[in-house]
């Protein structure tokens, strides 16, 4: 349903001056702030700024928003200057058309759009942050799983892409699993900074025109509202108003998750390989046709879209931390790009993790035959002969493997240093 325009001459101008072909405002970041003016319109009528009347109406003003009824009067591009005034002005405007109520004196009562708009970004990055660590608990007991449907397929460990020395595919999942829990603590550490809000500060923090019992009851409403029960002021809510680094460590715990999953991606891709002219241990099951020329061909496009995730992601960090640092004084003027950068990473992110899960981890085939060959073939079995043998010793037949094409094993066998069963007790993978 398209409804007739509810926005008014500020949010027209914003439309003129930010007339990018880009999307508008996320609809996760408006949310929170009409959150966040629910909240208020309880706060200033227990505080005495606005009559009860006027208190409903813009209640009932931000649940119809809340239900998605309005989406089409949110208008402002998400690449927009004034550090989110025009997206503050939008929704304040919208729901003082529906409640009847002033954008300014009734729904902007007590705030500004420099707490508003932090404290929104960050109640929306909780939400976001929370439904991504679920992700990221799928991913990682897809992760055990396959470490242990492979822990005995044994197969050659690499080092600078180089033989190395024995393992299995089930350590190497069980390394994956263990890297992304690291991981998920770094994303959920972060949030601890997201529960402490500037709310209550307005321009500069010092609370201009936000009675004190404005700001506690506005804490208490936006618990009820949101859901988040420990929602909290800062300290100095100076801080938040000025500086905007706590979304910068979220940006970068996530970054980092991202760069890992890319590593492992890259891991896996390598082992992929072929099938016939590379490595070819394991093989991901055909999803679509790999190309349009080659027929048979399949190509890794999880995995692939996997690294192009980081790509994106890590863009979209460098502008989060390059946006803080852009700060002035008293404010944190480039939040637009930091709002809408942080929430399209998290929801990217999310949705990733879920398809490297079930399209990439969970098709997954295993050749046991091609691992153990590799494994037999490669050189990687001196290095546990050498407590037997000695170094020299296994050095020589090394040289001698590598020289005729004979494996390990046949040239220990050959010379008599050990038989077959003494071989395979000094071969056993941990």
């Amino acid at each position: 349903m398209i409804n007739k325009i509810l926005y008014g001459s500020q949010t027209k101008a914003a439309i003129e001056n930010f007339p990018f072909d880009y999307h508008k405002v996320l609809k996760e970041f408006v949310y929170a702030m009409v959150q966040v003016k629910k909240a208020a319109a309880v706060a200033n009528f227990k505080a005495g700024k606005v009559d009860k009347k006027i208190s409903d109406k813009m209640v009932f003003a931000c649940d119809e928003i809340l239900k998605g009824k309005y989406d089409d009067q949110f208008v402002v591009s998400a690449h927009h200057g004034g550090a989110g005034t025009s997206v503050n002005m939008n929704v304040n405007e919208v729901i003082g058309t529906l409640a009847s109520a002033h954008p300014n004196d009734h729904v902007n009562s007590s705030q500004s759009t420099n707490d508003v708009n932090p404290s929104a970004l960050k109640i929306a990055s909780i939400k976001l942050t929370e439904k991504l660590l679920k992700s990221l608990d799928y991913l990682i007991a897809t992760m055990d799983a396959k470490s242990k449907e492979y822990k005995d397929v044994r197969k050659l460990g690499r080092t600078h892409i180089q033989d190395a020395v024995p393992t299995t595919l089930g350590a190497e999942f069980t390394s994956y699993r263990d890297i992304l829990i690291r991981d998920q603590k770094r994303i959920g550490d972060s949030l601890e900074y997201f529960y402490e809000l500037n709310l209550g500060g307005t321009a500069v923090g010092n609370s201009v025109n936000a009675p004190e019992i404005y700001i506690k009851n506005v804490y208490l409403e936006l618990q009820k509202v949101t859901g988040i029960k420990n929602l909290k002021p800062l300290e100095n809510l100076m801080s938040g108003t000025s500086s905007d680094t706590d979304f910068c460590f979220l940006s970068s715990a996530v970054n980092i998750l991202c760069l890992d999953i890319s590593k492992i991606v890259l891991d896996l891709r390598f082992m992929s390989s072929g099938p016939k002219g590379g490595i070819g241990e394991i093989t991901f099951s055909e999803l679509q046709p790999g190309s349009s020329i080659m027929p048979g061909k399949v190509n890794p496009i999880v995995a692939e879209t996997m690294n192009q995730t980081y790509y994106l992601v890590s863009g979209k960090n460098l502008s989060i931390h390059q946006a803080a640092e852009g700060a002035q004084l008293e404010l944190g003027v480039m939040l637009p790009i930091i709002a809408d950068s942080l929430i399209t990473m998290l929801k990217i992110v999310d949705t990733a993790l879920v398809l490297f899960a079930d399209r990439g981890i969970k098709n997954i085939v295993v050749n046991r035959a091609r691992c153990l060959e590799h494994l037999e073939k490669s050189t990687a079995y001196s290095t546990l002969l050498t407590p037997r043998l000695g170094y020299d010793a296994v050095s020589k037949v090394v040289k001698e493997s590598v020289a005729t094409g004979k494996t390990i094993r046949e040239v220990i066998l050959e010379k008599k240093l050990l038989t077959n069963e003494e071989l395979d007790k000094l071969l056993i993978i941990k």
